[in-house]
């Protein structure tokens, strides 16, 4: 649920796109607003909104050069995505380094501790056609998306938020026992 304020903020930021960003944008923003994803706008940016729920960014956009849209993802629940998404997992390896310790070959599919139980993992296959595996506990910029790309943005962001609600039923609580003075 936004509130009049988010909403004015979030219209200002789709106001300073192109025609073909924001035919990109609003499909995009709507279902994340039907999914029940808080928009939040960064502090240091008057153009930049995250979309979250339950502590957890799925989303990111902002308004870049030329007013264009730079778009982050989280995907890395889906198993399956086309060469546009597998292409921007292929150009990040730095985000990944940046957040954990240094790995031969970028492989850090553990390196963050964020994930609970099973890790979510981006992949994609290398020039030597072997299987590379990232750690997918953050968002990817995708970058030069389109209108073309809405259907599947909408399927990966679906199934990233079931994901995520499997999650916040599935994981167990944990309990600290109380340490007794007697």
């Amino acid at each position: 649920m936004k509130s009049e304020n988010q909403d004015i903020w979030i219209q200002s930021m789709i106001d300073q796109l192109n025609e073909e960003d924001r035919l990109f944008c609003r499909p995009v923003i709507n279902r994340l607003l039907e999914l029940g994803y808080t928009p939040k706008k960064h502090k240091k940016s008057t153009f930049t909104v995250s979309f979250e729920k339950n502590g957890r960014i799925i989303s990111k956009m902002e308004v870049g050069r030329n007013q264009r849209l730079i778009f982050w993802l989280r995907f890395s629940a889906n198993e399956k995505y086309s060469p546009r998404f597998e292409e921007a997992v292929k150009r990040r390896p730095e985000a990944w380094i940046k957040r954990g310790q240094q790995y031969e070959n970028h492989n850090v599919a553990n390196c963050c501790g964020l994930c609970k139980g099973k890790p979510q993992l981006y992949h994609h296959i290398d020039s030597e056609g072997v299987r590379v595996e990232r750690c997918g506990g953050y968002t990817i910029m995708v970058p030069g998306v389109s209108v073309q790309d809405v259907p599947e943005t909408l399927r990966l962001i679906e199934n990233q938020d079931r994901y995520f609600e499997n999650l916040k039923i599935f994981i167990p609580l944990t309990f600290t026992k109380e340490s007794s003075d007697d």
